[in-house]
């Protein structure tokens, strides 16, 4: 049994690295196996932090830098999926917000609130509550009073 699980999960890591080569060799236009700025800007993930992951800086990153950037960013995107989970939860278990009428959304531990309430104390008391979560850097209140 624990042979066939670690047989799927390697699987699974194999054809996740090869959608990684294959990423990176659509993005190769030139085919030099290295992306330039202008090729990497297509993955607009990528290009944000360009320079930081150029780790030689050569002004291109390899196929290695690119899916070290591309790590990154999957783990990223783990930690803001998790915040975002944690504060509609904290929306929920406050008394009194209609947490089903806001839209969470997070990016680098940025939050934005959106949706429409009835009071401005609910729409206070939200960005109060988000603010709280472990890991909010900074909150964007866009909830509207209807």
């Amino acid at each position: 049994m624990y042979d066939a699980l670690l047989i799927v999960a390697s699987l699974a890591a194999s054809g996740c690295a090869h959608a990684q080569h294959a990423d990176f060799a659509a993005l190769d236009r030139n085919r030099d196996g290295y992306l330039s700025r202008l090729e990497a800007a297509a993955d607009p993930e990528i290009i944000k932090r360009f320079a930081q992951f150029d780790l030689d800086k050569d002004q291109r990153l390899s196929e290695a830098e690119y899916l070290a950037a591309r790590e990154d960013n999957d783990r990223r995107a783990l930690r803001d999926a998790a915040l975002t989970a944690r504060v509609k939860a904290a929306l929920i278990a406050e008394r009194g917000i209609p947490s089903m009428a806001i839209s969470v959304e997070t990016y680098e531990g940025r939050v934005q609130l959106s949706g429409f309430l009835h009071a401005a104390d609910m729409v206070s008391r939200a960005g109060r509550v988000t603010a709280g979560v472990s890991g909010v850097r900074t909150v964007h209140n866009n909830i509207v009073l209807k």
